[in-house]
């Protein structure tokens, strides 16, 4: 029999009922309410631990509905309802799940019925079309922590994650779209914590978005776009329902518009997200070993050209040991603005795939006359073949604080050009004065 563990990291002791074989009923629904006691303590005082992960929950309980008498922690005699909890079945100890709030969290008959079955099946098991119709009527902070808790040990299908209130997401981008086309910010959305489970914080970047066009904060929605695009590229689009996909795709459109240098990671988030196959062109994989060939003491060089809208991006292997990426586009007008307002200083992420791997650099982008362009000499990667690809969408000097710091290392490492150099330093000056990074790139400049 599988033993059940909580999905909340807070849980509480309530006293048991009268009789612990009439606490639940076969169904799973209960029979006797304890009452919710003064001074709740919380994972028995300590709040830090994580309920989920705790050894008292590793054997021995089974998933039950708790109905309690519960209201305002430490108030007498509040609400009677039934709450998601566990039982000891050697003991008879209850507990309740709580929620962020150290709230307990009501649950229904049907849906504490299909929490317990899919636990019984764990971490495999498949919710038939009426579980997940169930399961869309509790309450949020109950489907969210059961998805949280399936998306982390499990498989569970893309469809079930259409549970969560997606309905706000999909305003919230519409609004978004709106304001980008001329209109006026509608009323606050709070997405809060909910769609977590659903993979990369893509929730947190439409709210970053949405801040910085209330506030007219060009930096803030240069980066808010910028981490949407991301994230979104690394998500399931399976997770999100129909209209808040085509809600989402609508967006990034607009803010690609808005912000070209966008583009490429744009172009791949619609095609994901309306279902369509629109394979970018492909990499170009270049043959190291043969540049060896030969008995010309001449240098030999070969080289491709490839689009990552909107940048054009160069790879060129030399019969010396190196090879060389760079990326140029023609700049258009008022983009000196956009460069110098959002970005500070563009860094484009590379990555060079080779035998033993993939290794990943930034390329610093400096302006210069009517081009955005940079380039980084590297060496050539033991194995026979070398392919570089962009990784991701430039960033500005407001996210340098989270880059890796060995990253950072081996790009200026990389560096003969003494301007980018110049480049990074205005980066470093812009970090707070305790940062690492400071000091990493004051070290490699040097």
């Amino acid at each position: 029999m599988t033993d059940h563990r909580p999905l909340s990291v807070w849980t509480a002791t309530v006293p048991s009922p009268p009789s612990p074989s009439s606490a639940v009923s076969a169904t799973g629904t209960p029979s006797a309410a304890a009452a919710w006691p003064p001074g709740l303590v919380v994972n028995d005082g300590d709040e830090r631990a994580d309920a989920r992960r705790l050894p008292r929950f590793a054997h021995g309980w089974r998933r039950h509905g708790v109905l309690l008498e519960h209201g305002e922690q430490g108030e007498q005699g509040g609400r009677r309802g039934q709450v998601l909890g566990l039982v000891n079945e050697l003991t008879g100890e209850t507990v309740v799940e709580l929620d962020e709030l150290a709230r307990p969290l009501p649950v229904t008959d049907a849906g504490l019925r299909v929490i317990t079955r899919l636990e019984e099946g764990w971490p495999d098991a498949t919710p038939s079309t009426a579980d997940t119709k169930v399961l869309a009527r509790e309450q949020i902070e109950v489907r969210r922590l059961l998805l949280a808790r399936l998306a982390a040990e499990g498989r569970p299908p893309g469809k079930l994650f259409h549970i969560l209130p997606w309905d706000r997401v999909t305003r919230l981008a519409d609004d978004l779209d709106a304001v980008l086309d001329g209109g006026a910010p509608g009323p606050v959305i709070r997405l809060r914590h909910w769609f977590r489970p659903a993979g990369p914080r893509f929730t947190a970047s439409l709210e970053q978005l949405d801040e910085g066009m209330r506030d007219n904060d060009r930096g803030l929605i240069r980066v808010a776009a910028t981490s949407l695009c991301a994230r979104l590229a690394e998500l399931d689009a399976a997770r999100l329902p129909a209209n808040t996909r085509a809600s989402l795709a609508s967006l990034v459109d607009a803010l690609a518009r808005e912000n070209r240098f966008l583009g490429h990671t744009a172009a791949q988030v619609t095609g994901k997200l309306r279902g369509e196959d629109r394979p970018a062109q492909a990499a170009p994989r270049m043959d190291t070993v043969l540049l060896d060939a030969g008995a010309s003491d001449a240098i030999r060089r070969e080289s491709q050209e490839f689009e990552r809208a909107p940048f054009t991006v160069r790879v060129a292997v030399a019969s010396t040991g190196h090879v060389t990426v760079s990326a140029r586009t023609l700049l258009r007008p008022g983009e000196d603005r956009l460069l110098a307002e959002g970005y500070g200083v563009m860094l484009l992420p590379v990555r060079i795939l080779h035998a033993q791997g993939s290794t990943r650099y930034w390329v610093v982008m400096e302006p210069s006359e009517a081009f955005l362009g940079g380039s980084l000499p590297l060496p050539i990667p033991a194995g026979d073949f070398v392919e570089t690809d962009v990784d991701g969408p430039p960033v500005g000097v407001m996210e340098v604080e989270s880059l890796s710091a060995e990253e950072v290392e081996r790009s200026i490492g990389a560096i003969e050009t003494g301007s980018y150099l110049d480049l990074w330093e205005r980066i470093a000056d812009a970090l707070p004065p305790s940062h690492l990074l400071r000091d990493v790139i004051g070290r490699a400049v040097q």
